[in-house]
């Protein structure tokens, strides 16, 4: 949209010089001007609002150029309808056919010269919109730059941000595995708890000298268990500090290298320094040429500027003098055959100076692609000897984080014994608290039903005697319902004494298996320590093969360093300064030739003005004589008054030639529009022709950038999978297809695999499918336990 408004903006003067005599050659170079602003402009104009008023100027310039054309045409048949009856009439009709067509004839004229000044008018507002899109243009230039290096620190500050998300990232990763572990611990402990108080009801009948006995075993057990874990701390201890110093070794030879690295980095540095001064040698080239650019184009609108007064004036004075003489129509169109062709000639030297102009541009160009091939390969090995420095560092925080990790894991260990030591101690205490009081409520109970037996026996007794006295009395009912009652009682008693000597079986059996699973959970906590002393043992001995790797390859790192520096400092020693040399000496030749070939372009450009100057002075003197003359024809006519019959039958003569003579002009004026329009019309195509070579190109540079941007991403996702913890991420996708909870673990599976916007929508599309099943299959479902997604897998 830009760049064609800017053209549209270039075609509104063009259009609108409709009554100008420029000749074609100057029609082009303001054409070639211009495209130059356009090629300019065209990367930043692309304001709506302008495209639509240019294009609302064009179509009323092209609407004034069809009335005008419908004028010539009417024009011409009305003068040839004229011309009929005129030969046919007599004397008199024609003198007044005459007089009324040429009155017709002026005020045609008249309004041909009122759409002129309008057409002129237009011009000048045309000129100022675009001496205004040019000041939009240096704003928005200037809006570009700083938006630019707005750009550059916005994408500092997202690199910085992007590395704090990553650090936070890790972090938080850190953090859940931690508390997944502690999770895990948790749950082992609620589940020892659990297994506590069940074996607290299995413990009841058992002896205050098994307590003691298996008290002794756990804590001779637990001194066991405390030696080898202060002997696995010591062994942890003593690696820590063996890869704390391989460490500082390592640190020390990065040190090393760094000195040996500074040397290089001043000397690119110096090179960068000449290659910055050449850069601004360039640029003060170029505003030179820009400055002689200039001015050469200040002159050059001045000269056309008052070319465009003279003609002007000129063309008012014509217009007066058209109707009494043809001789003066006939010297202007010669003086205007020689300004084309002194035109044309300055167009040549236009052209000449351009061209050798855009050849010194071409030359400064190369010069600069080579001073940016130089500085791309000091990049690349800049940047090859900060990725060696990087991997170095890198190696160094995986060592580091090793040891940290080791430490972490021990101390993690000693914690855990230590809360198992404490736990046992304190089930110990709770245990005998236990036993203690079941022990009371057992001889409570066994009190308490000695105490009842003997109630009820001496109950019983009673009532033998008050039934063997009152046996014919009336008190047999109720001494049969107190029997009644205590039989009741004697069975309820009975049905408890069963229940608690189950409840002491029960507990008895208990106790046997907790001591069992007690017995395991040792042994496992025995073996889980065995496992850890190898998987140390394995640690220690990976570390020192790495770190043997590192020694070997930081030796040949330096050693193919050491070579490359010494070759490229012997080869800018040999090349750099007389490189820079020539270079100086070419840049001043080249400068001195501008410098004479500008002057003499200069030379050439007041030469012509001043031709062009004198000639036009000699213009104004001849119209300024055939205005005299003209004065004194109208005085003699005046004042001879017996050549009245004889001037009235010339004059139509002359108003008929000098018509006919003006006819012609017209017709030519009308032909050059016709050319301008042409050449306009083919000028737009190609520019449009340029617009969608350039759009095309800026739909393959944001293709190019789409997939430069989802590479990135993909490394970027690669790289944070491979921190990922694998027997996590297993047990995650375990639950997922035992339990079918998709909404819940599958963003913790696309967070862990880090997976793309894309394949996220993919999963959970794929998941509605899944779950929009017709109703039948979803009662179905519903009837069994648990919805799994293992029943989408078919098991042979």
């Amino acid at each position: 949209m830009s760049g064609e408004g800017v053209e549209e903006v270039v075609q509104v003067p063009e259009t609108r010089e409709d009554e100008s005599l420029k000749p074609e050659a100057q029609f082009s170079e303001t054409n070639g001007d211009l495209s130059k602003e356009n090629a300019e402009l065209d990367a930043n104009l692309s304001s709506d609002d302008a495209h639509d008023k240019l294009l609302q100027t064009v179509t009323e310039l092209k609407f004034e150029n069809e009335v005008l054309k419908s004028q010539l045409d009417s024009f011409k048949n009305f003068q040839s309808e004229n011309d009929v009856p005129s030969q046919q009439t007599n004397v008199s009709g024609k003198e007044t056919k005459f007089s009324a067509d040429v009155k017709e004839l002026h005020d045609r004229i008249e309004s041909l010269s009122r759409e002129l000044d309008e057409e002129k008018q237009t011009r000048v507002a045309a000129e100022e919109a675009l001496k205004l899109l040019r000041e939009v243009y240096t704003e928005a230039d200037a809006k570009a730059q700083d938006l630019s290096g707005k750009l550059a620190e916005a994408q500092k500050k997202l690199d910085q941000e992007i590395k704090e998300r990553e650090e936070k990232y890790n972090e938080l990763d850190s953090k859940f595995n931690r508390l997944h572990k502690r999770a895990k611990q948790r749950i082992q402990e609620v589940q020892k708890e659990k297994d506590d108080l069940e074996a607290r009801l299995r413990e009841v009948n058992e002896t205050l000298e098994q307590a003691s006995s298996q008290q002794s075993g756990l804590q001779q057990e637990l001194e066991r268990t405390r030696q080898q874990a202060n002997e696995a701390l010591k062994a942890m201890d003593a690696e820590r500090q063996q890869l704390r110093s391989a460490n500082n070794k390592l640190r020390d030879n990065i040190e090393e290298l760094r000195h040996s690295m500074q040397p290089k980095e001043d000397a690119i540095e110096a090179l960068q320094q000449s290659i910055l001064e050449k850069d601004q040698m360039l640029e003060d080239l170029q505003g030179l040429l820009q400055l002689a650019d200039e001015k050469r184009q200040a002159s050059l609108a001045e000269a056309a500027a008052k070319h465009q007064k003279n003609i002007e004036s000129l063309e008012a004075q014509l217009a007066d003098a058209l109707s009494d003489r043809s001789k003066a129509t006939e010297t202007i169109s010669s003086m205007q055959v020689l300004l084309a062709e002194k035109e044309s000639k300055i167009a040549e030297m236009d052209a000449a100076s351009t061209g050798e102009a855009a050849r010194l541009r071409a030359i400064v160009e190369s010069i600069k692609g080579e001073l940016a091939h130089l500085k791309h390969e000091h990049e690349k090995e800049k940047e090859s000897w900060e990725a060696a420095s990087l991997a170095f560092k890198t190696k160094l925080e995986v060592a580091e984080s090793n040891c940290i990790r080791a430490e972490i894991e021990a101390a993690k260990m000693r914690s855990q014994l230590e809360l198992e030591a404490s736990l046992q101690t304190q089930m110990l205490s709770t245990r005998e608290a236990e036993l203690a009081a079941a022990k009371e409520e057992v001889s409570r109970l066994e009190r308490e039903f000695s105490s009842y037996k003997i109630r009820a026996h001496a109950l019983l007794q009673k009532k033998d005697a008050e039934l063997a006295a009152a046996k014919e009395s009336e008190q047999t009912k109720a001494l049969e319902d107190a029997l009644k009652e205590v039989e009741r009682e004697l069975s309820l008693i009975s049905t408890e004494r069963d229940t608690v000597r189950q409840e002491l079986q029960d507990l008895l059996h208990n106790h046997d298996k907790e001591i069992a699973e007690r017995d395991a959970a040792l042994e496992n906590t025995k073996q889980h320590i065995k496992s850890l002393e190898s998987n140390l043992h394995s640690a220690n001995a990976r570390h020192q093969s790495e770190k043997a790797a590192w020694e070997i390859d930081l030796k040949n790192l330096e050693e193919t360093w050491r070579y490359r520096c010494e070759a490229l400092t012997a080869e800018n020693e040999a090349s750099s300064g007389e490189d820079i040399r020539k270079e100086l000496e070419e840049t001043k030749l080249q400068y001195k030739r501008l410098k004479e070939e500008h002057a003499s372009l200069r030379d050439l450009a007041d030469k012509m003005i001043e031709e062009k100057d004198k000639e036009i002075c000699r213009l104004l003197d001849d119209n300024k004589n055939l205005q005299q003359s003209l004065e004194s024809r109208q005085l003699v006519d005046h004042t001879e008054n017996y050549n009245i019959a004889t001037q009235k039958q010339d004059a139509p003569n002359l108003n008929t030639s000098a018509a006919e003579q003006q006819i012609l002009l017209l017709a030519r004026q009308q032909a050059q529009r016709e050319e301008e329009l042409a050449q306009s019309q083919r000028h737009i195509l190609a520019l449009q022709e340029e617009i969608e070579e350039l759009e095309r190109e800026n739909r393959l540079h944001s293709q190019q950038e789409a997939m430069l941007k989802e590479e990135l991403r993909n490394m970027e996702r690669s790289k944070r999978r491979e921190g990922v913890d694998m027997t996590y991420l297993k047990n995650v996708i375990i639950k997922l297809l035992e339990t079918g909870e998709v909404e819940a673990l599958l963003p913790v599976v696309g967070m862990l695999l880090q997976f793309s916007p894309e394949e996220m929508q993919k999963c959970q599309q794929a998941y509605r499918t899944y779950t929009d099943v017709p109703s039948s299959q979803a009662n179905e479902a519903s009837g069994g336990p648990t919805l799994s997604l293992f029943s989408r897998f078919s098991f042979s």
